[in-house]
């Protein structure tokens, strides 16, 4: 008898218990998850005695042997073991490095990770594998449940729903952390309305800070903000592949107002596969945009060891791609030892622009199939909504930079010779769409350059990026309509083809809502902020500048953020939300829908003008 045979009598043989019993393992991997979970919370959020220490490590690593137990049992209950372990070849990649950290600790009293950190002199990042491995694990349970029972079909809710409640999760699990006293260099903990307002900035990738993020939080406040912005910007780009995905379980082909807006047809039946594909390339990007970065360190900069050098790199990477603009440094960009780097700035606004054109723009480009597929028929070209995109964001970046050097070359640039003021130009025009770093003074700058920086904050950069703002295929259909308008055009069209009716519709939407929006929450903040307006040196361009910002989700300040009462960070933070989800998906969240729309009334002139 053959292997084969032998596995078909197994099969055979354990068939009638498999479900039960998998279901039952399924279970208790979620509670054992949750209780391993809240121990790291409380063995990094607080100060313990060595007693408590020991407990609470024996708990992830019980938790880390039932994984393991977790995966052979799947391997073992499955009819074809060996195409299992293919398909499911990352988790199987995770349970093989625990059983490795396991056999290494009870032979040898020593951990892998924790050695390989520590020859680059990241100590800490060993306990940050070892949570990331909890929630890894703790996800793929959640999934493998929801497959096999009916969770997530019994939720029936619009994606607008579901991506709001998403960020409101991140959020809050942000701000506790935040607030754990492990977290910073203050006594005690960190303010509930300071630790919402930085768990907000960071997940909605802003970049506004009420504390000096580089001395106020400790390593681990660090690592804190850090995977918020990664959450944050993977959030919003992953989210409609994920309810794509999810789809076909409890989501209606009708209720797709806002995926369709995120994802091409062609990604929509093939939305697990791009998920993969999107953390892969922001991963990918990250750790080579954080290598650059540290290579570009020079011996005079402040740092103690190579790996604060690393975690320098890897930190700013991981911000400027997903556009969230925190720093570790005082002054970030702007500092006096990294003022001048200017090597540094062209590859973090490179890893910016990425970062607002966004994922379906880079695969259209970039996909290697794709590319060979253009130069063998030169005829094809790319999507229309990425030419629209890359072309209105590139002529954005260069009216910015003319603007910016008009306005600032006699005055703050007057001390720089050529290059340097065109890569200062350059850095601050590609920034202030999206990402919040500076590399000049921005309270420093003339009012005309000021005002520049608004109207750029406003526009944002791509759909489906980690940008906010209208967006640029917003901004450019009410540019290409009004010049319709302006030459008597009936329809709107753009190379070559007739944008609907509907997509008009939306890009006027968009503008008015968020122009509303914005508007009712500077009239807040002039009420709730006069002691701002009473200064000598401050007046209502600092508020509308600050709120321009949050609500564009960008994070560059003309410095008043720590100023502002707790009603102030309390809007500020409203802002940010909101521009981060977008006006459409708050109003498809909680407007009801019309029953039918298939009629239509007598027409009627209106003066216009």
């Amino acid at each position: 008898m053959d292997i084969r045979s032998v596995r078909e009598q197994i099969n055979l043989i354990i068939y009638s218990s498999k479900t039960k019993n998998l279901r039952r393992l399924k279970l208790v991997s979620i509670f054992i998850s949750l209780i391993a979970i809240s121990s790291l919370f409380y063995y990094h959020g607080f100060a313990h005695d060595a007693v408590t220490s020991t407990l609470l490590q024996r708990i992830v690593e019980v938790s880390f042997a039932f994984y393991v137990i977790h995966y052979l049992a799947k391997v073992f209950y499955d009819f074809d073991p060996r195409q299992f372990m293919r398909e499911n070849w990352f988790e199987g990649i995770m349970v093989l490095l625990l059983l490795l950290e396991g056999i290494s600790f009870n032979l040898f009293d020593t951990l892998i990770l924790q050695t390989v950190f520590k020859s680059f002199g990241l100590d800490s990042l060993a306990a940050l594998s070892v949570v990331f491995l909890q929630f890894y694990l703790f996800i793929v349970v959640i999934l493998e449940l929801s497959d096999n029972t009916n969770l997530i079909s019994n939720i029936k809710l619009h994606p607008s729903t579901i991506f709001i409640a998403s960020f409101l999760v991140i959020g809050g699990v942000g701000t506790i952390l935040l607030m754990l006293p492990e977290m910073t260099v203050a006594d005690g903990s960190m303010g509930f309305v300071d630790a919402m307002f930085t768990s907000v900035s960071a997940t909605c990738v802003t970049g506004l800070i009420v504390v000096d993020t580089a001395t106020f939080f400790t390593y681990k406040g660090h690592m804190v903000v850090m995977l918020l912005m990664k959450l944050g910007g993977l959030n919003i780009v992953s989210f409609a592949y994920l309810a794509a995905f999810l789809n076909r379980a409890g989501i209606g082909m009708k209720q797709d107002d806002i995926i369709e807006d995120f994802i091409t047809k062609d990604a929509f039946f093939n939305a697990k596969g791009m998920l993969i594909r999107v953390f892969t390339l922001s991963v990918v990007i990250e750790v080579i945009g954080g290598l650059l970065i540290y290579i570009l360190i020079t011996p005079d900069m402040p740092f103690e060891s190579e790996g604060d050098k690393l975690f320098f790199g890897i930190f700013h990477s991981i911000s400027a791609f997903n556009n969230g603009g925190f720093s570790t440094v005082t002054d970030g960009f702007y500092a006096p030892f990294i003022r001048s780097a200017y090597l540094m700035h062209l590859v973090v606004a490179l890893l910016i622009l990425l970062g607002a054109f966004g994922f379906t723009v880079m695969f259209d480009l970039f996909t290697p199939s794709k590319m060979r597929d253009r130069l063998k028929h030169p005829w094809k070209r790319p999507n229309m909504s990425t030419i629209l995109a890359v072309r209105t964001h590139m002529i954005l970046i260069g009216v910015a930079v003319a603007l910016y050097l008009l306005a600032e070359w006699g005055g703050s640039l007057a001390k720089h010779n050529f290059v340097e003021k065109t890569i200062i130009a350059l850095f601050q025009s590609v920034s202030v769409r999206s990402a919040g770093f500076n590399t000049a003074d921005i309270f420093s700058l003339s009012t005309a350059t000021i005002f520049m920086l608004i109207f750029m904050m406003f526009i944002g950069g791509n759909t489906f990026s980690t940008a906010g703002g209208i967006k640029t295929s917003t901004f450019a259909l009410i540019c290409i309509n009004t010049w319709s308008i302006i030459r008597g055009k009936k329809k709107v069209e753009v190379l070559g083809r007739t944008i609907p009716n509907d997509d008009m519709l939306k890009a006027f939407t968009v503008l008015v809502t968020f122009s509303a929006g914005m508007l009712f929450c500077i009239y807040a903040l002039c009420i709730t902020e006069k002691h701002i307006l009473d200064m000598p040196d401050r007046g209502l361009v600092d508020l509308i500048f600050e709120e321009v910002s949050a609500f564009s989700t960008c994070g560059l300040s003309t410095g008043i953020t720590g100023m502002l009462s707790d009603s102030g960070k309390v809007i500020l933070s409203i802002s940010m939300f909101i521009g981060r989800l977008g006006t459409l998906s708050i109003i498809f969240a909680f407007s009801r829908k019309i029953i039918s729309t298939n009629y239509s009334y007598p027409e009627e002139h209106l003066m216009v003008g």
